[in-house]
């Protein structure tokens, strides 16, 4: 059965002392405050992503089962953060040293070099 977007954003039980919940409207806070959480609970810290269609919101979620982070955002623009996020942390769960979390990954800036198109090139009419 199909939620209506009205109910999604209630909490089925309620929340206990020690879940705190922190709504960030920073991209870079909330990023920055992801990536302390995953590397103080490594093992424990998972992320979630939402797309809410009714109300066409985007929302974050990092948890460790203690504190909740999130950030929501409605605006088509923040889509490429939403998919930086989502690599930063695929490369932060595979990282063998977690004191280099905010190390920028050179094979990473590679493949990305790789996929950028190549300068156009003026076209002669002939």
């Amino acid at each position: 059965s199909r939620h209506s977007c009205q109910h999604q954003g209630v909490q089925s039980r309620s929340p206990s002392a020690h879940n705190a919940m922190v709504y960030l409207n920073d991209f870079e806070e909330f990023m920055a405050a992801s990536q302390e959480m995953f590397a103080t609970k490594p093992l424990r810290t998972r992320y979630l992503v939402t797309y809410r269609h009714c109300d066409a919101k985007v929302i974050l979620k990092v948890t460790d089962d203690k504190a909740v982070l999130k950030f929501k955002t409605d605006q088509l623009a923040d889509n490429k953060k939403v998919e930086r996020f989502s690599q930063a942390f695929a490369r932060w769960t595979v990282m063998k040293d977690l004191d280099k979390l905010d190390v920028a990954d050179a094979e990473l800036e590679e493949a990305r070099q790789a996929l950028q198109p190549a300068a156009k090139r003026k076209r002669r009419k002939h």
